[in-house]
């Protein structure tokens, strides 16, 4: 059979299987790298050379450290490497006869060729969505996914960084597609470009997505900038890699995310209190910001928390911590009913899963009639102690803000048996 001459890699005579695998792999691998950096510099080099400009659409005040784009770099020729095994089997399948990739797009006419890429797109995200939910789960998190989710601030150059076993389920989509359609080479090379443009970008954390004046997104059908970092931010919501569809039918859209773009943008979202509680465009106080709360109200009535237990009993369960790095069980504190305490009962870290049922996270605090303060938190991965106050806010999410002197740090928290794809913990509490 003859070689498929116009693929996007390069050719090869191929005279021996580990030979010809041999040699695409080193024809492969300098496209699949080179269109993840090329693309992934050009954002970074934007962004820098404009930052001034573009300050309006930063997501985050704060950027990601150098180590952790050596790392993201350093992950991601390990991931164009997976990739490219991928492309080999894409290839080498192609020209053996059970897999369908051809050369001539107009084979089958130039509407399949248009339809076919629009299909392709539309799998990839599907596959994306679902396949994300599954390696969350916690049996499969902390050995295929936590790599990515280091990058909690994510760069242009998180795009590819991958544990192993993520690039390989990213990379097995196009050869199983391969099985089942016909593709033009153009039409894959045309979907690998988008890719990598829009995962790019999503990394990039600024809002190049256009708003309504409403402060909706123009293209609300479309997964924002804001929408995946808000998953890096919060790792329970927002699945989706092109697409809002699977996130808003399965429910896992976060419940703030209009409210955090019409933030991003700098546009007020109408009819929404939420909206109105964002920084003015011109706050640069670092204390102010985290001194911020965002509007919300306990699930009980105003006049239910009058009640003296009413604040306890929301609050009272297991909460997952940012990031899904641990669950922490809130309740009265054993030695003061009167306040509030917090307990570790499961971690990624298994050096911090061993103290489980023996680390206070947090304590000491007492309900002021609006939120509790004036208590402890303790971080168990720098050992850090901070004073803080915590609250119940806008669909059920625990903002906690710890602080010592001006420098001060928050968290949003959910409840384990509201977040998606999240081992419900109920039995983790100690008898």
């Amino acid at each position: 059979m003859e070689p498929a001459m116009n693929h996007p890699y390069a050719s090869t005579d191929g005279t021996g299987l580990i030979e010809t695998a041999a040699g695409w792999f080193f024809q492969i691998l300098p496209f699949e790298f080179g269109r993840y950096f090329v693309v992934a510099l050009a954002v970074f080099l934007l962004t820098a050379a404009f930052a001034g400009r573009f300050a309006g659409r930063k997501i985050r005040k704060d950027s990601p450290k150098r180590d952790q784009m050596a790392r993201e770099i350093a992950a991601s020729v390990r991931t164009s490497a997976i990739f490219a095994i991928g492309g080999i089997v894409s290839v080498m399948g192609s020209q053996a006869g059970f897999m369908k990739a051809y050369d001539d797009p107009a084979k089958f006419g130039w509407a399949y060729f248009w339809v076919s890429l629009g299909a392709v797109i539309i799998l990839h995200d599907a596959w994306f969505y679902w396949t994300h939910r599954l390696i969350h789960d916690p049996r499969l998190f902390r050995r295929i996914h936590r790599l990515h989710h280091k990058s909690h601030n994510p760069s242009p150059w998180t795009a590819y960084s991958f544990n192993v076993g993520e690039a390989a389920i990213n990379a097995a989509f196009l050869p199983l597609l391969l099985l089942l359609m016909p593709i033009a080479h153009a039409a894959i090379f045309l979907f690998l470009a988008h890719m990598i443009i829009r995962n790019v970008i999503g990394h990039s954390g600024y809002e190049w997505f256009p708003a309504r004046r409403n402060g909706w997104p123009v293209f609300d059908w479309l997964t924002t900038v804001t929408h995946h970092d808000l998953h890096h931010a919060q790792a329970g919501w927002n699945y989706g890699l092109y697409f809002t569809f699977w996130d808003r039918v399965m429910k896992t859209e976060h419940p703030l995310y209009r409210e955090k773009f019409a933030a991003a943008v700098r546009k007020p979202l109408d009819g929404s209190a939420l909206g109105a509680m964002r920084l003015p465009p011109g706050a640069t106080s670092a204390l102010v910001a985290l001194a911020v709360f965002v509007s919300g109200a306990f699930s009980d009535s105003a006049a239910a928390l009058d009640r003296p237990d009413a604040p306890f009993d929301a609050l009272t369960g297991i909460w997952a911590t940012e990031g899904h790095g641990a669950h922490v069980a809130l309740d009265r504190c054993a030695s003061d009913p009167s306040q509030l305490c917090g307990r570790l009962v499961w971690s990624w870290d298994p050096a911090i899963a061993a103290r489980q049922g023996d680390a206070m996270m947090l304590g000491d605090f007492v309900w002021n009639g609006d939120v509790f303060h004036d208590g402890w938190l303790s971080n168990p991965e720098d050992g850090r102690t901070y004073r803080g106050k915590i609250r119940l806010a806008a669909e059920g999410a625990l903002e906690l803000e710890g602080c010592a002197l001006v420098f001060c740090k928050r968290q949003i928290w959910r409840r384990v048996d509201d977040m998606p794809g999240c081992a419900k913990s109920s039995s983790l509490l100690p008898s």
